[in-house]
């Protein structure tokens, strides 16, 4: 039995009839550019999250970016964040003109650790970028809190976490700002690149609605249905072209209203894997007691990692390294003269982690597969 990451056809076949639908329905729109479908799944998704405004842009990258952007991040500046992580949660700090300051992380969870943020703040530090990862939340409270002390925006990376809570609030409705992912994979997928920005902010909301737009002023009514077109062109900032596709923000209505049980789906995988690997000489994924992980990424510690993960893989078993080496030990920040034994919890955990096959469709064979095949690796490798 070969078992793969995840398994985009098998969501389709789920929700063939109303996808196929929403497709349609833009199709005959004749509307291929803004209008109702970004608009309507901008108030779905707010509220869905608890918040007060979503802004659909282009991608995930494009959410942080022009996020940051609306928060008035520019030179001068630094962002705190973590090195364990994607790299458009940091170039998108430096396209700002601002400088990257990285904090090591936490070794149960892998998110930013609030006990060494605070000796990294200064006079300059404008930001702090925590990142959500693999769908466990980072710890908030303690987050907010030197945020507020140090009069500082706290801009979340949620794009691994869709439906994550934090004591019983949804990542989107902590922060000052949440970014997150739609592309195809994650926990809410689109059929191609999409995100969007979650916040109780008007200011910054109508901000990235002009940077993403062009920098169209907002008092362009676009959709106008006059013969004579848009009535008035003001240009209120240099943007950029970030909008939500109308044929995503479709397919993302369809998936939206099935996405608390596609998560518990994951959930249940999750447990299940937990139950096999009970017992096994593995690290299996920590999960707070005040939180609700969502599982983008069933993520263990294993020890002679590539080695185990080269016999899954003779086994038809899919497995995957995520963000590995971690960015600080990348060519693209070698300017930063930042070398191993700099981040120890990031740079040891990441030597050590192993994602499975995990998705809302996975059923309980492959899973058994997927953990006798990661028995026979872990023995042969000890």
């Amino acid at each position: 039995m070969t078992v793969p990451m995840c398994d985009m056809r098998a969501e389709y076949r789920d929700l063939k009839p109303e996808i196929d639908a929403a497709i349609q329905r833009v199709i005959e729109s004749g509307s291929f550019i803004m209008g109702e479908e970004p608009a309507a799944f901008e108030r779905e998704f707010a509220a869905y999250c608890g918040a007060q405004h979503a802004v659909g842009v282009g991608s995930g990258t494009a959410a942080l970016h022009l996020a940051l952007l609306a928060c008035g991040i520019g030179p001068g500046h630094e962002v705190i964040t973590v090195p364990n992580t994607d790299i458009p949660t940091t170039m998108t700090i430096t396209h700002c003109g601002a400088d990257i300051v990285w904090v090591d992380v936490d070794d149960r969870d892998f998110n930013i650790d609030p006990e060494k943020m605070e000796e990294k703040i200064t006079e300059r530090t404008k930001a702090i970028l925590p990142v959500h990862l693999f769908g466990h939340p980072a710890d908030m409270d303690p987050i907010m809190d030197i945020a507020s002390r140090h009069d500082l925006l706290v801009i979340e990376d949620g794009c691994l976490a869709v439906g994550a809570e934090y004591r019983k609030r949804r990542v989107g409705n902590i922060g000052d700002v949440t970014c997150f992912s739609l592309a195809p994979t994650k926990i809410l997928g689109a059929y191609g690149d999409a995100g969007i920005v979650v916040t109780d902010r008007q200011d910054i909301a109508d901000r990235i609605r002009v940077l993403g737009n062009y920098g169209h002023s907002l008092e362009m009514d676009e959709n106008a249905k006059s013969a004579l077109g848009v009535q008035v062109w003001e240009l209120v900032a240099e943007g950029f072209n970030e909008r939500l596709d109308p044929l995503q923000a479709a397919v993302l209505r369809a998936k939206l209203p099935t996405l608390d049980d596609r998560i518990a789906r994951r959930r249940a995988a999750a447990r299940k894997y937990d139950r096999l690997l009970a017992g096994l000489n593995v690290v299996t994924p920590f999960e707070a007691e005040h939180v609700k992980h969502v599982y983008r990424a069933y993520t263990i510690l294993v020890h002679n990692r590539d080695r185990v993960r080269a016999h899954l893989a003779s086994k038809g078993i899919s497995s995957r390294i995520y963000y590995i080496p971690p960015l600080h030990l990348q060519p693209a920040y070698d300017h930063l003269g930042l070398r191993l034994g700099d981040f120890p919890v990031t740079e040891r955990t990441s030597a050590a982690m192993l994602s499975l096959p995990l998705f809302p469709e996975i059923t309980d064979e492959q899973i058994e597969e997927v953990v006798a095949a990661l028995q026979q690796a872990v023995t042969l490798s000890a």
